[in-house]
């Protein structure tokens, strides 16, 4: 099924009048809310509209795929948080609860077919802003958040693959899948971000030591160059070749995930990094000040994902000044044209919300969940310095209802796959277990 425009409504007396667009001073906490209120209740509306008919928590519906719906899921756990609007939680626990899949790692057996470490790990990066937010829900159980995250993590470092390339990880879970064979820049990303984040939270510096492995091989393959991070490169050639096309979401990523480092060590490994990334995104994806996506934004080729890859970098831009405040001056700025520029682009026509790919020309014809999620996600990424602090393993937690978190990573940072050494409530998936998984998952299929 085709998501409609309707589906993206709600009753025009709950938005701004009928045509309007959304007025935005970014300068006022209060606007910044009002905004963001409209822009996520047009999601959940969009979200119930599927769940309806669909009957699947945690999904929308086609074109949009699975790990959309965690980055979508992510974000209205930073929405609560960063708002105090809680009136989504417990529609939020329910879709979580039911993509955790049956292992606790977010590997649902009905997404086995397409499912990319990139699309584990958004998941794992959303289970991540609970256990940092606070997020609370009676829909999880006794799980608590940073586990499901630790869990993504030990199941990737049982997958970093060193038979060729050096390391890194494959895009795809299983090798029956299209493109398992391509080395991807957000696969290793994500997870350079989850272990980056894991190493604040926590404290352990096994997760920072796999972050920095991850940070590393891309240096060494060629992925990351001076600040440039390409999109991918295939183990069929030994990673010789590289495809130089760049994202977005790509820059914010692996910046949040260095600013991370940089918190947690105040190594100027890290500092320098930070430096390259921010300015390859200014000469990169930056026009007037505001965001684009350089790559389709000009030639009109922006596929269904790719529409939401604003709404990450902005996302994680915001994350990363508050954990090297240094670039807030040159960050911060970005981030307010850019979110007057989608705020004001987004319009309450006919009582539909709907805003454009495209933030420098406004109205562009095109509409979807990608579009107003990366409308949210930069419009919220300004309470993003006025929220109070995010939790740490010391001061939570980290759970969905009180229940003990896991205390260490498994893996020992040697390099190495990590097979069943886990620490109590922490789950290691083991390559013999990845494969297990994959036979079960295709029988069923």
């Amino acid at each position: 099924m085709f998501v409609s425009l309707f589906t993206l409504s709600l009753a025009t007396s709950l938005y701004a009048q009928s045509g309007a667009a959304l007025d935005i001073d970014v300068k006022d906490q209060d606007s910044i809310k009002s905004v963001a209120k409209t822009l996520a209740g047009s999601i959940v509306d969009l979200y119930k509209g599927d769940l309806k008919e669909d009957l699947i928590p945690g999904l929308f519906s086609s074109p949009y795929y699975w790990w959309e719906a965690g980055a979508v899921f992510g974000s209205l756990v930073d929405y609560s948080y960063l708002t105090g609007d809680s009136q989504y939680d417990d529609l939020l626990g329910e879709g979580f609860e039911h993509q955790i899949g049956e292992f606790d790692a977010f590997m649902p057996t009905n997404q086995t077919k397409s499912l990319g470490n990139d699309d584990q790990s958004t998941w794992g990066l959303a289970a991540m802003s609970a256990a940092e937010t606070g997020f609370t829900t009676k829909k999880i159980g006794n799980l608590s958040w940073d586990v499901l995250a630790n869990n993504v993590f030990e199941s990737q470092v049982a997958r970093w693959n060193e038979e060729t390339c050096d390391g890194g990880l494959n895009w795809q879970i299983y090798q029956f899948n299209n493109g398992y064979t391509y080395r991807n820049a957000i696969s290793t990303g994500n997870f350079f971000l989850l272990a980056a984040r894991l190493a604040k939270f926590t404290g352990n510096t096994t997760y920072a030591e796999w972050a920095e492995k991850a940070f590393d091989w891309t240096e060494k393959i060629g992925l990351v160059s001076e600040g440039y991070i390409y999109d991918g490169t295939d183990e069929t050639q030994n990673c010789s070749e590289i495809n130089r096309i760049q994202w977005s979401s790509n820059n914010g990523i692996y910046t949040e995930a260095a600013a991370h480092m940089w918190n947690v060590t105040t190594d100027n490994k890290w500092k320098n990094a930070l430096s390259g990334f921010a300015n390859s995104t200014f000469r990169s994806f930056v026009q007037e000040n505001i965001l684009r996506e350089v790559a389709c934004e000009l030639n009109g080729k922006c596929n269904v994902d790719q529409r939401a890859y604003k709404g990450i970098a902005s996302r994680s831009f915001a994350r990363a000044i508050a954990s090297a405040p240094f670039l807030s001056d040159l960050l911060t700025p970005l981030l307010e044209a850019s979110a007057k520029a989608a705020a004001e682009g987004c319009s309450t026509k006919d009582g539909t919300v709907k805003c454009p790919l495209k933030w420098t020309t406004k109205d562009d014809g095109e509409y979807g969940l990608g579009q107003s999620f990366s409308a949210l996600a930069v419009v919220q990424a300004l309470l993003v310095p006025n929220a109070k602090p995010l939790a740490t393993k010391s001061s939570s937690n980290g759970t969905s209802n009180g229940s003990p978190a896991a205390d260490t990573p498994a893996a020992s940072g040697s390099g190495k796959p990590a097979e069943n050494e886990g620490a109590a409530d922490t789950l290691v998936v083991s390559r013999s277990l990845v494969v297990v998984i994959a036979v079960l998952a295709a029988a069923l299929l």
